[in-house]
């Protein structure tokens, strides 16, 4: 079975294993993994809050405790190192660039649109002369009311103030909610892809020590049958996916990641 890593949780503790966590290719097979196609998946892990990755359950739990905090300390260190490098850099540049949203296209000023809005109305009546003189003579006379009434609207629209300046004033209130809709993906794109992704690591490391902070590895399990398990209290039952990996991976592990997280988020924000 292979579970979703949750960013800083007990995945880090299975993507790497010892010292040879740069080169050990044939370490990271045992849990199913590759450094290699973890590195390009590490800025995805930052504006997603997971690592796509999915290590072995079996090979975790089939490790000591001594070993599985190897695992996170060697874990830390690889996604640090990796994350200080020329080569995420230039890749969290590159995805930054193709996530930052577009402007909002120009279509003209009001009066610009409006006899575009004219010119197309003209247009239209025409092609529609053109389709009915080569209809029968009854679909002629049948069409005619019809042709009548688009030549009244146009030459409304054409020669009425009242009707040229709403919709003007329509396109201009456009073209404002337009600008204000793209301010504010403009918004919300900075703050997921700050400029410096150390940014965006301190909130992440932030958010792991949030959610980590409470996990109550004591908590008591019940067999509910087919081999699964839920917990006794239903306090710990209703908590997020994301708390219960991090019961799943054990108080050792979690408090060596913690305390990484912790060294690494001063150092960061210089504290």
């Amino acid at each position: 079975m292979r579970l979703r890593t949750h960013m800083f949780c007990w995945g880090l503790a299975v993507v790497a294993t010892g010292a040879a966590i740069l080169g050990a290719q044939s370490k990271f097979a045992e849990f199913g993994l590759n450094v290699n196609t973890l590195k390009p998946q590490l800025v995805e892990s930052l504006t997603h809050g997971y690592i796509p990755a999915y290590p072995s359950r079996k090979a975790y739990y089939a490790a000591s405790p001594a070993t599985r905090v190897a695992f996170v300390r060697d874990a830390f260190a690889w996604v640090k190192a990796y994350s200080e490098s020329a080569a995420f850099k230039a890749d969290y540049d590159k995805r930054r660039a193709e996530a930052r949203p577009s402007g909002p296209e120009s279509k003209g000023s009001p009066d610009e649109q409006y006899a575009k809005y004219l010119a197309d109305q003209r247009k239209s009546l025409e092609e529609m002369k053109k389709n009915v003189s080569s209809m029968s003579a009854d679909m002629q006379k049948q069409m005619q009311p019809v042709i009548q009434q688009m030549e009244a609207s146009v030459d409304k629209a054409a020669k009425d103030p009242q009707t040229a300046a709403m919709m003007k004033t329509m396109y201009a209130q456009q073209a404002t909610g337009d600008q204000e809709s793209y301010q504010s993906d403009l918004a919300k794109y900075e703050k997921e892809w700050p400029a410096d992704p150390k940014v965006l690591i301190a909130a992440r490391l932030h958010d792991f020590l949030n959610e980590t902070g409470d996990v109550a590895y004591d908590a008591k399990l019940v067999d509910v049958g087919g081999g699964r398990k839920r917990f006794a209290d239903d306090q710990f039952e209703s908590k997020s996916d994301r708390w219960k990996l991090c019961y799943r991976a054990g108080k050792e592990p979690m408090d060596a990641a913690r305390a990484l997280a912790t060294d690494w988020l001063r150092q960061l924000e210089g504290k």
